[in-house]
């Protein structure tokens, strides 16, 4: 869920914990003992009146109303008849204090309302604690549940601030990793030019020409780079158009197997399996898409390379597998190395330094694949191996596949 909605969830548990602690606080001491005593006794008192005053005939029912008015629904009461001439009855007018009331109160009972010259009756409160404890804790379970939401929230946005400070970092990292490795292009470039500026090649064709290619290799470098970044923007925001077609892998990798055979500074092999030889796809974009996986099994190798470019069928998939004799990924970066901005761990830290890269061509090839309605997995054993699969639906049955011979 999005930062804001915790942020609201977090005001409004912080709101609901105030008014319930405020309730609280107020109902511990307003509604105290006391209290309950006095508002039982007003309310027979007004029960009473009305009783005597031909309001109403039915005094427990009026007395009934006069509690609830008060919040006092869970007091329970029952009225008994006594003869007025017993010493024991206590009236209206004998109660000038609320200390008399009060004793009177705290051993269940009201004062007598006569109902005739004779008799009267009086009320006996079964339940006199019921007043003030059930509201407390009808309180208490509320803030109780009130924190424990105020809680949930706080922890969703320690969650999200730390996530947040981690993709800081990581694009502080990505930022880093990108000056640098713009910066030997653009080295190589300013030199070059200084260099055809200066004359000194001119009578000399051949290295002429050997400066242009370097150039046009720097300017093409930095061309794609800027072009990953700006085609995963496009890919995560929906913005990317793909041109789908009946595409042969042949002709695709042997193209990437002589580019990065060409670059390599280790030694490097290569074994092509491809059972599967056609794929409908998007030919640029799987080409680049490729072309990172090559280029992660490269930069994560030991001293000699060995990479393996199978492709078969699984259900209703074409799958593309790329696999390494490389260091391999921890368990624990699995879930995570599809990131964006996210770098392959090892265990040498210093390794990974050496290692340049933004962290952005796991994270293309999954958009890719998923831009296809497909997906990307990966398999691997720290030290031994890692295996990254494509896996590209096929083409429906209704439409046209054209595989080139």
């Amino acid at each position: 869920m999005k930062k804001s909605y915790y942020i609201l969830l977090t005001i409004t548990a912080t709101a609901a914990v105030l008014y319930l602690l405020g309730n609280w606080v107020g109902r511990s001491f307003g509604l105290n003992r006391q209290q309950v005593i006095r508002n039982i006794h007003e309310a027979y008192g007004r029960a009473t009146d009305a009783f005597e005053a031909g309001q109403t005939k039915d005094l427990a029912a009026f007395f009934r109303h006069e509690l609830d008015e008060v919040n006092l629904k869970r007091i329970k009461f029952r009225l008994d008849t006594v003869s007025l001439h017993s010493d024991s009855i206590v009236l209206q007018q004998d109660l000038r204090y609320f200390s008399d009331y009060r004793k009177l109160l705290e051993q269940h009972y009201t004062f007598v309302c006569p109902v005739n010259d004779t008799q009267g009756v009086h009320a006996y409160i079964q339940n006199l604690r019921a007043g003030f404890i059930g509201k407390l804790l009808y309180m208490f379970f509320g803030t109780i549940v009130a924190l424990g939401l105020l809680l949930f929230a706080i922890r969703k946005q320690v969650d999200i601030i730390r996530r947040q400070d981690e993709l800081a970092r990581m694009r502080e990292d990505f930022s880093y990793a990108m000056v640098h490795d713009m910066k030997n292009p653009i080295s190589s470039i300013l030199i070059g030019l200084k260099v055809l500026r200066s004359g000194k090649v001119d009578d000399k064709p051949e290295k002429k020409e050997k400066h242009f290619d370097i150039l046009e290799a720097e300017a093409q470098h930095l061309l794609a780079l800027a072009n990953k970044v700006l085609t995963i923007s496009k890919l995560e925001h929906g913005q990317l158009l793909l041109d789908k077609n009946w595409i042969q892998l042949h002709p695709m990798v042997d193209e990437l197997v002589h580019t990065f055979t060409a670059k390599a500074e280790k030694p490097i092999t290569f074994q092509v399996d491809l059972q599967e030889e056609g794929v409908c796809a998007d030919e640029e974009y799987l080409k680049e898409a490729l072309s990172n996986l090559i280029d992660n099994a490269v930069k994560y190798s030991k001293d000699t390379i060995d990479i393996q470019i199978t492709s078969c069928l699984s259900g209703q998939y074409t799958q593309i597998k790329v696999r390494d004799n490389g260091i391999g990924i921890p368990l624990a970066a699995q879930r995570i190395v599809f990131d964006k901005f996210e770098r392959v761990i090892t265990r040498n830290e210093d390794e990974k330094k050496k290692v340049s890269g933004f962290g952005l061509g796991l994270n293309y090839v999954m958009n890719v694949a998923r831009e296809h309605g497909g997906y990307v997995s990966v398999e691997s054993i720290e030290g031994k191996y890692s295996e990254f699969t494509v896996s590209l639906p096929l083409p429906a049955e209704n439409e046209e596949a054209n595989p080139e011979d």
